[in-house]
């Protein structure tokens, strides 16, 4: 049943990258600052990559950071598809993230989550005081607390927001002389 589920999702997306669409121009995967252990959350990553340029910025942008954003299937707390853990670990002079995602449903939907939690990580990578998981925390406590010490900020609001636009925008099909004609942006 589970590998049923997990066939009908990553079928529609193995289609999608043999369907032509335009290469990601930003680094995902093993030897990139962003990755994942899961091959189908690194599918979905190179998807939105080349369907959205604000997740490219997003993605070259911890290119050219201190960081390394780990993207992992995982279970957040207050009920939320996604979240950046407030865990941050440094090793080899780099600072470590991780982002968990319920890896369920659309992948479309997944890729805006993404997007989202990237600029999470990109609020703390840009502030090179931030060293530990405490930091991290109060950091956040800060500047977006809101009940229960959950966070959000207008920015990773917007930024999940434009990643949603922009993959939905690459997905419309348009109708010319009777065929349908896929319009990459």
């Amino acid at each position: 049943m589970r590998w049923r589920v997990l066939t009908a999702v990553m079928l529609p997306l193995m289609g999608l990258l043999s369907t032509g669409a335009p290469t990601a121009s930003a680094a995902v995967g093993d030897a990139a600052r962003v990755r994942s252990s899961s091959h189908y959350l690194e599918l979905v990553m190179y998807e939105a990559s080349a369907r959205s340029q604000t997740f490219r910025q997003l993605v070259e942008e911890i290119e050219h950071s201190d960081g390394i954003v780990y993207v992992e299937p995982g279970t957040c707390r207050h009920g939320v598809r996604s979240c950046l853990s407030m865990t941050l670990v440094q090793t080899g002079g780099f600072r470590m993230l991780r982002i968990l995602v319920n890896p369920t449903g659309s992948p479309w939907g997944l890729m805006e989550s993404i997007g989202h939690e990237l600029r999470h990580a990109l609020e703390v990578l840009a502030n090179p005081a931030l060293t530990n998981s405490h930091e991290v925390f109060l950091f956040y406590r800060g500047i977006s607390s809101t009940a229960r010490d959950a966070f959000e900020t207008p920015a990773a609001l917007h930024t999940g927001d434009a990643v949603g636009e922009e993959v939905a925008r690459s997905r419309r099909v348009i109708k010319r002389d009777g065929h349908a004609v896929h319009r990459w942006q």
